[in-house]
């Protein structure tokens, strides 16, 4: 897949989302920069997962959990859904649009002691709001550690119960 994402701006999901600018992409996905205008956002982020990846219908019911939490370090979902491309299926979620995430910076520096005990808080009270609600952040890598408005949010993506058997 990742040969045909670089192709797919100018495409437009379910007659809503415009794809704008391939912002990343790999074997398992690619996000976009959209606009979501419902919510009169003019910049959000769309993942694009191919539909026989995952298990859509468990997938769709992560995602609409998600979308259901509100919490300022976390990133908001804001649509999620089935859509065709070049005659495939895939699953769609709109989300929040993150300026940088820490898998940009850590290539470049390290972070000083002052910037991780500013990530940490915020990043420890998205997860302990998270667990709470028996729920785990299901991909903690620098990734999914991500900036709005000069602001650290956790991905929420990859949220969903944990598996059982598995400690969180």
């Amino acid at each position: 897949m990742t040969e045909v994402w670089p192709t797919w701006p100018g495409e437009v999901i379910n007659g809503v989302y415009p794809l704008r600018r391939l912002l990343n992409g790999s074997d398992h996905g690619a996000v976009f920069l959209t606009e979501c205008k419902a919510q009169n956002i003019p910049n959000a982020a769309i993942k694009i997962v191919p539909a026989e990846r995952v298990l859509t219908e468990v997938q769709l019911s992560h995602w609409r959990t998600a979308a259901g939490l509100s919490h300022p370090h976390l990133i908001r979902l804001l649509d999620a859904g089935h859509c065709q491309l070049g005659g495939q299926p895939f699953l769609f979620v709109v989300m929040e649009y993150a300026e940088q995430t820490l898998s940009q910076v850590l290539p470049h520096r390290a972070l000083t002691p002052d910037e991780v005990r500013e990530m940490l808080l915020p990043a420890l009270d998205a997860l302990a709001f998270l667990h709470r609600r028996n729920l785990v952040q299901g991909q903690l890598k620098p990734a999914n550690f991500l900036v709005v408005n000069d602001q650290l949010k956790l991905a929420s993506d990859t949220v969903r119960p944990p598996i059982s058997g598995v400690s969180a």
